[in-house]
């Protein structure tokens, strides 16, 4: 498997996560701890409807199955 099917996510929270810690990083906030970032993230996640949370459920079926097969997406 290469490097790149290896990171796929394929956990929707953990896509919205790293999707999440970017915004922050185009925001400028970078002296925050991790765990204040996940804190964060999870409420914000929970706050989200199940529409908003089929966006990374999706995006994480397209790289679960790419995964699978071996190839990059």
């Amino acid at each position: 498997m290469s490097d790149t099917t290896k990171n796929l996510q394929v956990n929707p929270y953990f896509l919205f996560l790293a999707q999440f810690r970017e915004n922050l990083k185009a925001r400028g906030v970078t002296n925050i701890k991790a765990t204040t970032v996940a804190r964060m993230a999870g409420k914000k996640w929970r706050q989200m409807s199940d529409a908003q949370k089929a966006i990374y459920s999706g995006i994480a079926q397209i790289n679960r199955e790419a995964r699978l097969r071996g190839y990059s997406v």
